[in-house]
């Protein structure tokens, strides 16, 4: 540049001419300077969390937060991912980086379902567009549950029920999860990618796992050619009213025979029905067992038993054989005669049903005397944390403001407040049937273990009187702003029974 202008000097070139060419080479050097006029490159994608930074790829979760790491990003204008265009802040924007987070919502496409859209991000700058390969990944696969007639022979066709089939690149047998028996290569997957069928191959005659490997992930089942074990994870109540639907769920019910009642009654593979996806059998319950015991369900891989059905020895208060209704408001004992709410029932119920006024604080209750079971059922030691309180309640319609308080045992600090009743099965306030509702005892109970609950004594109230500690009492509250509300349900059978285990 000095040499340039030495000679326009000594050949006597116009002043004017002179500047205009310092000012145009002078703007040309800046601009190569600052890059304002490059290309923007995309180097390499990360995570923002510092930490991570290090940590680079190409495979994306949906709803990611991504740092774009590159050279001359400054003046993006758009930024599409998947050939769709998607929102950006221009304030997380420098000339090395732009900060994206990848959609989340079920209108954004993937190349798993739409393999013609081109799997990259694109940043559209002022001066230039950016690429750089991307894949989305799907939702990993899932396997419910092998959907075929029992025992499978080869040749028999054979359905894989599940979700997520997505972008499958393999499917194979392996007898021991490790080694691979054989490849399954000729198949169908559903439209809604639920589904695989193939054809169960002639060498395979042995049980083991059948594998799904999808760009995602991987998902397993075991495959028992004569039928899977079946297995029993719940049941809508442990005490059903008779008259009642009951629905057992868990996995593997194919081709239940029958379903037995604690040893003393069969139901029979008429009167079950059977969910398609084999994980839930309803029928209705013809009577009630007069013994404790378990259910135990009979399908072609063999019996599922579920401990603890009618845990008669468990029973607190039935207001026929164990404990009493002692007084309350608004509250009594019946029976029913089959023409009103509850048209069904279990011998003698209790319930609460009126109109309460708004901010009422002691309007209806139960207060009831019960029978705790003994060490011989609940241990002394027993931990108040592995304990529950069922019972079976009817509500006539949703609560609209009302709650109710539950006191165990006299105990009024230790009380349960704003209760609603609600189905341990469905987590939902089930009207006009019967529903079981379940209360971890600890949320009634202050003590630790079982014995320092039913030894201890209440202190006095301010009459000298004593609340007996075997005592259930449930109470009405209404702290909303809404007057005349009706209140109407009814309850049967308590019982303090262990916590049921996830299997």
């Amino acid at each position: 540049m000095k040499t340039l202008i030495k000679k326009i000097i000594h050949k006597g070139w116009p002043v004017v001419f002179l500047l205009a060419i310092l000012t145009l080479s002078t703007v040309a050097s800046c601009k190569d300077d600052d890059g304002g006029n490059n290309l923007p490159v995309i180097h390499y994608l990360r995570l923002t969390d510092p930490v991570l930074a290090d940590s680079t790829f190409t495979d994306v979760e949906r709803g990611t937060m991504l740092a774009v790491i590159g050279e001359n990003l400054d003046g993006v204008i758009e930024v599409y991912i998947n050939n769709q265009k998607i929102s950006f802040n221009s304030t997380y924007s420098t000339p090395t980086s732009l900060i994206i987070t990848v959609p989340y919502d079920e209108d954004f496409k993937l190349t798993s379902t739409n393999p013609e859209l081109q799997a990259e991000l694109r940043i559209v700058t002022n001066h230039g567009t950016a690429t750089f390969p991307m894949h989305v990944l799907s939702p990993g696969p899932n396997i419910f549950f092998v959907s075929a007639f029992y025992p499978i022979e080869p040749g028999d066709e054979v359905t894989l029920m599940g979700q997520n089939f997505y972008e499958i690149k393999r499917i194979y047998f392996s007898k021991d999860s490790v080694e691979v028996t054989m490849p399954i290569t000729d198949y169908q997957v559903s439209n809604d990618y639920e589904q695989i069928t193939f054809n169960m191959p002639d060498k395979l005659k042995e049980g083991g796992y059948i594998f799904v490997d999808c760009y995602t992930d991987e998902a397993s089942i075991e495959f028992v050619p004569a039928g899977p074990k079946p297995a029993i994870t719940g049941i809508s109540s442990t005490m059903p009213m008779p008259g009642t639907e009951v629905t057992i769920v868990g996995k593997n019910f194919i081709n239940v025979s029958k379903v037995n009642i604690n040893g003393e009654f069969d139901i029979p593979k008429e009167d079950l029905e059977v969910s398609e996806a084999m994980n839930a059998i309803t029928f209705t319950m013809p009577e009630a067992p007069k013994n404790s015991g378990k259910i135990i369900v009979k399908a072609i891989g063999g019996p599922a038993e579920l401990e603890g059905f009618y845990p008669r020895e468990h029973i607190v208060l039935d207001f026929d054989n164990r404990g009493s209704r002692s007084w309350g408001d608004n509250s009594d004992t019946w029976t029913t005669d089959g023409t009103t709410d509850p048209f069904i029932a279990d011998g003698k119920y209790s319930g609460i049903k009126g109109t309460i006024s708004a901010n009422n604080s002691w309007w209806g209750q139960i207060v009831t005397t019960t029978f705790w079971p003994g060490n011989d059922i609940i241990p002394d030691d027993t931990p108040i944390s592995e304990l529950e309180l069922q019972f079976e309640c009817y509500v006539t319609k949703l609560f609209d403001g009302p709650v109710l308080e539950i006191q165990l045992g006299g105990n009024f600090d230790a009380s349960l407040k704003d209760y609603v009743p609600v189905s341990s099965f469905t987590g939902k306030t089930e009207t006009a049937e019967w529903m079981q509702c379940s209360i971890p005892l600890e949320s009634l109970v202050a003590e630790a273990t079982w014995k320092e609950f039913t030894s201890r004594v209440n202190p006095p109230d301010a009459q000298g009187n004593s609340a007996p500690n075997n005592e259930v009492g449930i109470y009405v509250r209404n702290p909303s702003n809404k007057n005349d509300v009706s209140v109407e349900f009814y309850v049967d059978n308590f019982r303090i029974v262990p916590i049921q285990k996830e299997n």
